[in-house]
């Protein structure tokens, strides 16, 4: 389950976290925690970049889901592999 910062810290704009799971058919990881925030009530999702290491991955939007939030990814880049830290920033 993704650890939701965005409930407690609205104004978080930068975190560490952890890949739990990827979707590579959908292009999308999930984190262990994280401040994007996944869209509802009239909210748009929020989009921004993870990065590790050196690589950048663009955050399209979170989406929530029963067993966490999945962060669908832009580009044609290999996906962080689980286990990876990444560092996230919200655009």
């Amino acid at each position: 389950m993704t650890e939701m910062l965005f409930q407690t810290d609205s104004y978080c704009k930068e975190f560490e976290a952890g890949v739990t799971a990827v979707d590579v058919e959908n292009r999308a990881v999930m984190l262990d925690r994280t401040a994007f925030y996944p869209g509802g009530g009239g909210q748009p999702p929020d989009s921004g970049i993870l990065s590790a290491e050196g690589l950048r991955w663009r955050v399209l939007r979170a989406r929530k889901a029963p067993e966490g939030i999945w962060h669908l990814l832009d580009g044609q880049d290999e996906l962080p592999r689980v286990g990876a830290a990444l560092r996230g920033q919200i655009d």
